[in-house]
């Protein structure tokens, strides 16, 4: 699609109150230099607001009406998972770029879908994986590239606290898809960045123990082995009385451990003259900007996308995959893994 006088004109679906994101993506448009146009929402008081926010959008409580608007290019998703599918498939028909909020959609079948869909069309679609640029995975990047680390091998991602999921998508895995689609995206994500090379395998664990009014899982563990023979897991939990959020990243010549966000330092084990050594290392800043900078030079100059959608489509096949292995009671390859 042409964009009208080189200026990208923006909007979103989904201005809900929770988190504001609405609002937020629409700032990161308006910063990178967009034109924000026009919100949808199903509730006209959360249009209201818009306008208040925004003066002078257009706002719709109907998306089809929204979409069918030519002065529009670009469309961010940010409503449940269960409709992520769904709408993108409209925004792409209707001839509109694509931002989905993570997660990407709740089956791999929808995704690769989109992925051939977003093709057929020259459109842009992609997932707000705005975690590459948290400041903990940006220093381990880092370590990577100064070869401090060496060839990653096994990754853990502890997540948890003792909490009834609250929400009424948060706790219902009809419409979130299940426990490991919120932060469980994010980690995953992380993973297929920090390991190379297909995956050969996904064991899922779940456990149903406490939360019996809930339906999206107690706790879920997701073991990924990769074909060069590394290893993630990671793991979901509101039973976890420990409350914790552990990182372990280990290579061949150093290994990173985070038990603390909060610190801005990553304890790096490296074995130095014969010694075991812990060194603190201090956190880079985050770079959370980078993200719509990325799609703004790509839709404008055709830079190269960051996080893009077969990526994103992989994420949603190994969540998947958890799912179904845990049901299976076996390890299973998941869908389109090295296309």
């Amino acid at each position: 699609m042409s964009i009208h006088h080189g200026k990208i004109r923006g909007s979103v679906i989904g201005y809900g109150g929770a988190f504001n994101m609405g609002r937020m993506h629409a700032n990161e448009m308006k910063r990178v230099g967009f034109d924000f146009v026009a919100a949808c929402d199903m509730d006209p008081l959360r249009m209201e607001q818009a306008q208040q926010d925004f003066p002078g959008i257009q706002t719709f409580i109907n998306v089809e009406e929204m979409l069918a608007q030519p002065d529009i290019d670009l469309v961010v998703v940010i409503t449940p998972h269960n409709t992520h599918a769904r709408l993108a498939e409209q925004i792409l028909r209707s001839g509109k770029h694509c931002i989905l909020e993570k997660p990407m959609c709740i089956h791999a079948e929808d995704a690769h879908r989109l992925v051939q869909l977003a093709k057929a069309n020259g459109l842009m679609l992609t997932v707000f994986h705005n975690r590459r640029f948290d400041s903990w995975y940006l220093t381990v990047k880092d370590l990577i590239r100064q070869g401090e680390l060496g060839d990653i091998y096994n990754i853990e991602i502890l997540s948890g606290n003792f909490s009834a999921p609250r929400g009424w998508w948060r706790d219902s895995k009809e419409i979130s898809g299940g426990a490991l689609y919120d932060w469980g995206a994010h980690f995953i994500d992380h993973v297929l960045g920090l390991i190379p090379g297909k995956v050969g395998s996904v064991r899922g664990y779940v456990q149903n123990r406490v939360w019996h009014e809930k339906t999206n899982e107690d706790q879920i563990n997701s073991i990924i082995q990769f074909e060069n023979g590394a290893v993630a897991h990671i793991q979901i939990s509101s039973i976890d009385r420990a409350g914790r959020q552990i990182y372990r990243i280990k290579g061949t010549k150093g290994d990173v451990e985070i038990t603390d966000l909060k610190k801005k330092a990553l304890n790096l084990y490296r074995d130095i003259d014969g010694q075991n050594t812990l060194t603190e290392v201090d956190f880079l800043s985050a770079q959370h900007h980078r993200y719509y900078e990325n799609i703004a030079d790509h839709l404008l100059n055709g830079v190269e996308l960051v996080v893009k959608p077969e990526e994103a489509r992989r994420v949603i096949a190994i969540i998947e995959t958890t799912g179904i292995s845990a049901e299976a009671g076996k390890e299973l390859r998941p869908a389109f893994e090295g296309e």
